[in-house]
């Protein structure tokens, strides 16, 4: 019966997801909606036993993201850029990481549910809450640039954030799940266990990622491999390899997969033809089944007033912190006004990976006091976001007159 399952998800994502883009939505909206559809507490379509093996699938679609992640880096690329933009997005991502800390700590204090009480729990929450409001989903964005041609300062700069803030999210992440373990462990907490944690897991993640990648490498010029059927068998091999292999030593999956990304895109030579594989070939699919189980496993039992003021709580705090902190790094990098002005806009829109991150603290039984409500504040968090997030988007690179459609018309009034 599974199979069927499986069959049902992917026809009602694939189709909610068409409708989604008729009415002038990203295609993520329809794959939520298929997922809220399907969640077991909406119908019973599907059983809740169903749930218990889609964690497995789940991580294998986040490796596949961060591997995408990573391939999005070029050397050549950083060295023209990198700086400025890694910059932008150490900042504006920090400062939203560090206001929706402060925000939540007290809420969490006085006012959040949460089951275990005293700092530690709200410390932990706060900590990991707050790392998954750090990134930024740019789909709505390019959908916009896409469809009016938009170029600018404006548009340059919220691509160029966009494209480091989501390492950024990874690292603030992975820092705040190994001190919230930490805090919330009988452990105490200790700045030398967390170091030696973080060490642990980031430096063995990174290098078994630089491992696999360049054992792929090596494989596709000593076996003479070029035909995108072989690539494809060993790029989902290497995948598996370098995700299995850092779950089971106890490092950052998700930094391997994304250093294995790295490598592939700046040092195979048939890096072109692996990066059309996962962009034009799995992309699609791997996007369907990942939100769509996202929404499946929503508890509605978390939906209460709280929830829905702590869902819009998030979302102006995280306003606030994205523009305070895009308007500190623009200013120390000296950029144009109009950047100034405009350019946090494009950042709002929230979705993608922090999806699949919040889905992992729900397999943590450190977290599991509150890994239901944080996975509440996050959902609602996000589906607000993709609607809103295409206006916005469209609104701030109008009001910075990047958008060509609109220029013209301008024009013919004038």
């Amino acid at each position: 019966m599974y199979i069927l399952y499986f069959g049902i998800i992917i026809i009602s994502g694939y189709f909610l997801s068409v409708f989604a883009k008729k009415i002038g939505f990203p295609q993520i909206v329809g794959y939520l909606a298929a997922g809220i559809l399907l969640n077991p507490q909406s119908f019973s379509i599907i059983p809740t036993d169903f749930l218990k093996i889609t964690d497995t699938v789940t991580n294998f679609c986040l490796a596949f993201i961060t591997f995408e992640i990573g391939s999005n880096f070029s050397v050549a690329e950083l060295k023209k850029t990198g700086k400025k933009f890694f910059s932008l997005a150490f900042f504006e991502a920090f400062s939203a990481f560090i206001l929706l800390f402060i925000v939540f700590f007290v809420l969490s204090m006085y006012i959040l549910p949460l089951s275990t009480e005293g700092i530690a729990a709200a410390a932990a929450f706060s900590l990991i809450l707050a790392s998954l409001g750090a990134p930024t989903d740019p789909s709505a964005t390019l959908a916009v640039i896409h469809e009016y041609k938009a170029k600018g300062q404006v548009t340059n700069t919220i691509l160029g954030a966009a494209a480091f803030d989501d390492i950024v999210t990874l690292v603030l992440f992975s820092l705040s799940v190994s001190i919230s373990q930490t805090i919330l462990g009988s452990q105490g907490f200790s700045v030398l266990h967390i170091t030696y944690a973080i060490l642990y897991k980031i430096t063995g993640a990174v290098f078994t990622g630089l491992v696999f990648g360049f054992v792929v490498n090596k494989l596709t010029v000593f076996l003479a491999v070029s035909d995108k059927k072989s690539l494809l068998i060993l790029f989902l091999a290497s995948l598996s390899l370098t995700y299995g292999l850092s779950e089971y030593l106890g490092f950052d999956e998700l930094f391997s997969t994304l250093a294995l990304g790295f490598v592939i895109r700046n040092f195979n030579k048939s890096e072109k033809k692996i990066i059309d594989i996962t962009e034009n070939g799995l992309e699609d699919l791997i996007f369907l089944i990942f939100f769509v189980f996202s929404a499946m496993h929503f508890n509605f039992d978390t939906i209460t007033g709280v929830i829905i003021l702590l869902i819009f709580a998030f979302i102006l705090t995280r306003f606030f912190g994205k523009y305070l902190g895009m308007k500190i790094g623009t200013t120390l990098l000296k950029m144009s006004p109009n950047v100034k002005k405009y350019a946090f806009g494009g950042l709002i829109p929230q979705g993608g990976i922090v999806l699949g991150l919040s889905l992992i603290i729900t397999q943590n039984h450190y977290f599991k006091d509150f890994s239901n409500l944080l996975v509440g504040i996050i959902m609602g968090a996000t589906i607000i976001h993709e609607f809103i997030g295409p206006f916005v988007s469209k609104l701030v690179l109008e009001k910075a007159e990047e958008l060509k459609k609109i220029k013209k018309n301008k024009e013919k009034l004038k």
